[in-house]
């Protein structure tokens, strides 16, 4: 049956730290995925949304309820305590027009190609967003 394993492939967290850590800015928006390190939540991430929708088993079938919000031991935290995990399409946009290809490598890499200082240069890694986020974060850093 559907669920969480449908989520998207996102980029890691310890990249997204040394992302934000190499002066990438975030502006939280609807659809941004985020995590919460050093408190326990290292392991998942969260979703930026204006509603939140509650699948419930009731008799008869599930339901998706539509809450305000759903309370729990963190009501809030400060944007600045996050971690943003850029999607791979974001990642691409910060790139911007220094991308030049992304491809599969092999059975288990995603190569994206990006220029730094007008020259060409691979990067590889297991997920395409992980390779999007090393293109960006040479970029960042050089």
């Amino acid at each position: 049956m559907p669920g969480n394993d449908l989520q998207p492939v996102m980029l890691s967290v310890p990249l997204a730290r040394r992302l934000r850590d190499s002066g990438l800015q975030w502006t939280a928006a609807p659809g941004d995925r985020f995590a919460i390190p050093d408190r326990g939540f290292e392991d998942r991430t969260f979703l930026v949304s204006d509603m939140v929708i509650e699948v419930r088993n009731v008799l008869g079938g599930r339901e998706l309820a539509f809450n305000g919000t759903v309370e729990w031991a963190l009501d809030a935290i400060l944007e600045r305590e996050v971690v943003w995990v850029p999607s791979e399409s974001q990642l691409r946009e910060l790139i911007g027009g220094d991308f030049v290809a992304c491809y599969r490598d092999d059975d288990e890499t995603y190569a994206v190609v990006a220029r730094l200082g007008g020259i060409p240069r691979t990067f590889s890694a297991a997920t395409a967003p992980d390779a999007y986020g090393s293109a960006l974060l040479a970029i960042l850093t050089s």
